[in-house]
């Protein structure tokens, strides 16, 4: 074994989504463990997950807030490496990257070989100790984005995905749509058959709701007490509006049963549609507002029913 390559100058491009566009020779000495991985399309987190380096070495989180960080320097294989990023005007993360100077060897006695094992050693204990890291953050995660009771997605993790999806939409010219959802007479419900009852109301009718929205991509959120939304991502008012009676009549084929109704003896929804075709400003919320406002007017026109509009922004 010998010493890892040397590098002067790295370079890489990765998409808004931290996905590997671009690199140059460099780029794959830099990160040499994850050189034999190297292909368009892999993500930043499988890149850096695959060497032993500082965590900050491939951080490219801050390019979600837009604003660029700082240069930094980081030691690779003896060497000091000075970063800088920028994002493009389409979006894009450039990193660039040059060896500035050598760190000594730990100790003039230690072989190269020596040296390369340690290395290799420390490498699977620190992808050990990641892993496992990884995974108890991916659990604490998905608890605080879940709805403890439904075991769909909440409200927090719902404003973190229409974002995002707003900007992706906006950039590529795709349509985008909200279906909100409310139970008809809920409190009646409530006050009738009791909150027990009305907990395992609310998990069935998540369920079916759930069982709809089954789109890589599409996203099924409970923001209130008898309030569920959706997401649909590149969906037009037609499908969004389809998707929407679907949901409508999931919902009723449970027959849960409803004395107190006052519209049918059965659990019902009213559901709000908006699409917003193209994109131009950003504030997502507003599509969702249209879409509660189509939701009282389904409310309005008789419950039980769904409303829907084309979104444009003021």
């Amino acid at each position: 074994m010998g010493e890892q390559p040397l590098f002067s100058q790295s370079f890489a491009v990765f998409d808004a989504d931290q996905y590997l566009v671009d690199w140059t020779p460099g780029f794959a000495e830099e990160f040499a463990d994850a050189a034999p991985l190297l292909v368009q399309g892999i993500s930043a987190q499988d890149i850096f997950a695959a060497c032993l380096l500082p965590e900050r070495a491939l951080d490219l989180s801050w390019a979600a807030s837009g604003s660029k960080p700082h240069a930094f320097e980081y030691i690779n294989s003896r060497q000091t490496v000075s970063v800088t990023q920028e994002l493009s005007v389409s979006g894009c993360i450039l990193r660039f990257a040059q060896s500035t100077k050598t760190v000594p060897q730990l100790h003039p006695s230690m072989l190269d070989d020596s040296t390369e094992l340690l290395r290799s050693t420390a490498l699977q204990i620190s992808a050990s100790v990641r892993k496992q890291r990884e995974a108890e953050t991916a659990r604490l995660n998905e608890l605080a984005l879940t709805d403890g009771l439904t075991g769909v997605a909440n409200r927090r993790y719902f404003d973190e995905v229409l974002n995002k999806e707003w900007q992706r939409c906006k950039r590529s010219r795709l349509p985008l749509s909200v279906i909100f959802v409310d139970i008809d007479f809920f409190k009646r419900y409530n006050d009738y058959y009791g909150h027990n009852y009305g907990d395992v109301c609310l998990k069935s009718i998540a369920a079916a709701l759930k069982g709809c929205v089954n789109r890589p991509g599409d996203l099924l959120a409970r923001i209130g007490g008898e309030e569920f939304v959706c997401l649909l991502p590149e969906t037009d008012l037609a499908g969004s509006e389809d998707k929407a009676k679907k949901l409508e009549w999931a919902v009723r084929s449970l027959a849960i049963p409803h004395a107190k109704s006052g519209l049918v003896p059965v659990v019902t929804i009213s559901v709000g549609v908006a699409t917003v075709e193209l994109i131009n400003g950003d504030d997502a919320y507003a599509l969702v507002n249209a879409a509660d406002q189509q939701l009282y007017a389904a409310k309005a026109d008789g419950r039980g029913c769904v409303r829907s509009i084309v979104f444009r922004e003021a």
